[in-house]
């Protein structure tokens, strides 16, 4: 590869005539540190050199070889100028292969090109963050993407969307008429199902549920497990909490407690 093509290619990204001698650090700085980073796959430079070998001899080929015979100043003229023009031809194509490479050898460094499940599953959330978000969105007003669905469709809709649905209820939740549900936003692409239901005294009881994918804890209790000593209560936000996880998901449950003497979220075990 000429020492000079580098500079070459950075003057026909600058919309500049090829012999323009002009640096250009900060591309410079950019593909150095890229560079430094690339693992080049075995058998590379023997592609690269056969490839320049079959290019030199197709230049070779369509090299003009002047007749013995003497020629006029015009024809010789012609010729020439074809030979330049086929020259300059060929270095521009080679300089488009090379730019292609560079920016793809970039461009490889910089995405992340794994797949999309991968990427999401190596971001995980404390069941504590989910908590937080979810309280505050609670503390405020919001609507619901399905509204007084029949209890029997809850599991269809969620599944139909891509959204964790619940295996099985607390015993307390049973029996409780559903709201609706609707699909909440966590950090990044992270989403959690969100299940409201209301009871006999008007007041409201949240379930969420995130997939055990996407969260920290794995020393959550099942609900089978549950303890009183298990919920408690958030000053900060005024909701008792529990949390409990099975093979799939991780389940927070959310109530406000309307008497001093009820034991909290317990009750719905």
């Amino acid at each position: 590869i000429p020492d000079e093509l580098r500079m070459h290619i950075l003057a026909v990204m600058r919309g500049e005539k090829p012999t323009d001698p002009a640096q250009e650090a900060e591309m410079d700085a950019v593909l150095s540190d890229a560079l430094a980073h690339v693992d080049p796959p075995e058998g590379l430079r023997d592609q690269i050199l056969a490839a320049m070998h079959v290019q030199q001899s197709q230049t070779a080929q369509a090299s003009i070889t002047l007749p013995d015979e003497p020629a006029n100043i015009t024809d010789i003229e012609s010729q020439r100028e074809n030979v330049q023009r086929k020259s300059t031809t060929g270095w521009f194509r080679l300089a488009s292969v090379a730019a292609a490479v560079v920016l793809g050898v970039f461009l490889a460094l910089q995405l992340d090109l794994s797949p999309k499940d991968d990427r999401e599953a190596s971001v995980k959330m404390a069941s504590m963050d989910v908590q937080r978000k979810t309280a505050f969105m609670l503390n405020t007003k919001f609507a619901l993407d399905v509204m007084n669905p029949p209890k029997a469709e809850v599991n269809t809709w969620l599944v139909s969307h891509e959204l964790p649905a619940p295996a099985r209820l607390p015993a307390g939740l049973e029996g409780m008429k559903i709201m609706g549900c609707k699909r909440i936003q966590l950090a990044g692409d992270i989403s959690a199902s969100l299940l409201c239901f209301t009871k006999d005294s008007g007041g409201m009881v949240h379930l969420v549920i995130i997939n055990n994918d996407y969260i920290k804890d794995a020393h959550l209790p099942s609900m089978d497990e549950i303890q009183k000593e298990d919920c408690y209560n958030c000053p900060k936000t005024g909701w008792d909490i529990a949390k409990w996880r099975d093979r799939e998901n991780t389940f927070l449950l959310f109530a406000k407690k309307e008497d001093p003497s009820q034991h909290g979220v317990i009750q719905y075990f």
